[in-house]
């Protein structure tokens, strides 16, 4: 998940969104039932944090976040979905017992999939979200990368949507993250951390 995929999100967003017609109906209509998609992308500030010989590290910075689910609507208002989330971070600094050492020139990853569920609250369409998955921290410095092993993710998101047409719906959300996941070599080792994401959104249902 490098920086041309939180562009190449944005792009879609708007592509599928910019022929959509204005709706035209009354007050907002429920999700009640069918195919669910939702693409959202933004702004993120995310770190992780880890313990080695020499101190606690962490490597932190902004980024882009990105989370895509898509599924179905099994009950009014109700999805539930596989999503695919994380972030990146380019330049990320990194600090050694709270004294920042600079900046690397490299990316930062984090990418999981798992599963999750949507609830919107009606009329106000407003929706509370939550995945848990599996995922894998990056350092790639462009001639070299390095991988985490898998560990567990997590994502929280609270959002609202307008419907600009029958099926569509814009919006925006606040979102929190956060990882757990083994940095291999047989120590037990483990790089955690938060990320926290303001998203922008096209949903499909």
């Amino acid at each position: 998940m490098k920086r041309h995929l939180g562009a190449g999100v944005y792009l879609a967003i708007a592509s599928m969104t910019a022929a959509v017609p204005a709706w035209a109906g009354g007050s907002p209509r429920a999700h009640d039932g069918g195919f669910f998609l939702r693409l959202s992308a933004g702004p993120s500030s995310d770190k992780t944090e880890f313990d080695d010989s020499d101190g606690k590290n962490e490597i932190s910075g902004t980024g882009v976040d990105i989370n895509l689910a898509a599924g179905a609507v099994v009950a009014e208002n109700l999805a539930l979905h596989a999503t695919a989330f994380g972030w990146v971070v380019s330049n990320p600094t990194v600090s050694l017992n709270g004294a920042e050492l600079g900046d690397l020139s490299a990316d930062l990853d984090l990418t999981a999939i798992g599963a999750g569920a949507t609830y919107y609250l009606m009329p106000a369409n407003v929706y509370v979200s939550g995945s848990v998955g599996s995922g894998s921290l990056t350092l790639d410095t462009g001639h070299a990368s390095s991988e985490t092993d898998n560990g567990v993710v997590l994502d929280l998101t609270l959002g609202k949507e307008w419907w600009v047409g029958n099926s569509w719906g814009l919006g925006a959300a606040g979102a929190l993250s956060w990882h757990s996941v083994g940095l291999g070599g047989g120590g037990g080792e483990k790089a955690s951390g938060l990320g926290f994401a303001l998203r922008f959104s096209a949903t499909m249902n």
